[in-house]
């Protein structure tokens, strides 16, 4: 809550005009403080948004006969909304928040637990907070000092039930029928299950990749070829390279499709072709940076280099040709020089693979 000096003839309307943009520098500080605390803890979010209220919206609020004393009362005259993937980076970023501000409990709510076991709705995390004292002291904070601010915390299907259920301006506003208020309250439902399904699908690709990782590590590779398994292998074969910073792993779907056009379904089939001269001699070609998708299509290519022109490679895949593929094919004594004339290939002194 905004704490100022009472006085019974200070307007309302009047104050928070004069302040608005105080409230809307606010805002936009502790959005940006929420990117940076969770691009530190490797979180993935779908966005975060801030705003200060509308002058228009705290008038309407105001008109409810709780608000005795608004300029105290009400807490979100600056709002951050954080909009998560799945439900269980909910509480990740709730804990980030109630480590890194002064929550205000009494006024704070959870509102995924707060709805009960037989009821259905509008569901997210509600915090009121203000910055911390070690923040406040500093000089670009100071005029933060005490002033609440509100976050919220949903996920992104949780947000598309709340813009809905709340747009006034949309059809699905005011007092509806009772037999389509019970539909809309089933759809909510359904939004429901399907946010701990998708919750549930996140959860079990994090064990699928601990699992791919444990079994290239100990040289089971019986494994389907997919982006994760093919990012595990490269990882546990290259585990110094990538240790020294000097290997870069980009998920392309077009680098996964390109190998199964090779006939490479499994990761034991992609070790076999990947033999330590090969490698080495790969390597050899390249200067300090390399690229999985370059090291695995010079593999290709080096292995058969007819198969993978004339089954994986696709134009809108790559078109340009790295100077020390060129060389490494050259030395092995195979016809690229074919393949640039009839593919029209173009060199280049850079890694682009």
């Amino acid at each position: 809550m905004a704490k100022v000096e009472k006085n019974n003839t200070v307007d309302p309307i009047v104050w928070y005009s004069e302040n608005k943009n105080l409230f809307e520098q606010l805002s936009k500080k502790v959005e940006s403080i929420l990117k940076e605390i969770i691009a530190d803890n490797s979180l993935a979010i779908h966005g975060i948004y801030s705003r200060s209220k509308e002058i228009d919206s705290f008038k309407e609020k105001i008109q409810d006969a709780k608000y005795k004393d608004p300029i105290n009362q009400i807490t979100d005259f600056a709002g951050i909304r954080i909009i998560t993937y799945v439900e269980s980076d909910l509480d990740k970023i709730s804990k980030l928040v109630e480590e890194n501000f002064i929550i205000d409990t009494e006024n704070s709510i959870d509102k995924t637990k707060s709805l009960g076991i037989d009821k259905v709705g509008y569901r997210s995390a509600h915090y009121v907070a203000k910055l911390p004292e070690n923040r406040t002291i500093l000089a670009e904070y100071k005029k933060f000092f005490d002033l609440s601010f509100e976050i919220q915390i949903r996920t992104i299907l949780q947000h598309a039930w709340a813009e809905i259920e709340h747009d006034k301006d949309y059809k699905f506003s005011g007092e509806l029928p009772s037999h389509i208020k019970r539909r809309f309250k089933v759809l909510s439902g359904v939004l429901e299950l399907a946010d701990r399904e998708f919750n549930l699908l996140a959860t079990e690709i994090d064990n699928y990749q601990v699992e791919i990782n444990e079994d290239t590590q100990s040289g089971n590779l019986n494994i389907e070829i997919n982006s994760a398994s093919v990012e595990a292998y490269m990882k546990n074969r290259f585990s110094k390279l990538y240790d020294e910073g000097k290997i870069d792993y980009t998920d392309t779907k077009e680098l996964i499709s390109e190998l199964r056009n090779f006939d490479l379904d499994k990761i034991q089939e992609l070790d076999n072709i990947l033999e330590d001269s090969l490698i080495e001699k790969i390597l050899s070609f390249q200067d300090s940076n390399y690229t999985i998708a370059g090291i695995l299509r010079s593999a290709m290519m080096t292995n058969n280099l007819e198969k993978y022109f004339s089954q994986a490679w696709k134009e809108e895949h790559w078109k340009m040709i790295t100077s020390d593929t060129y060389q490494l094919l050259k030395s092995e004594n195979l016809p690229i020089d074919e393949y640039v004339q009839k593919y029209n290939l173009k060199l280049s002194p850079i890694n682009f693979l």
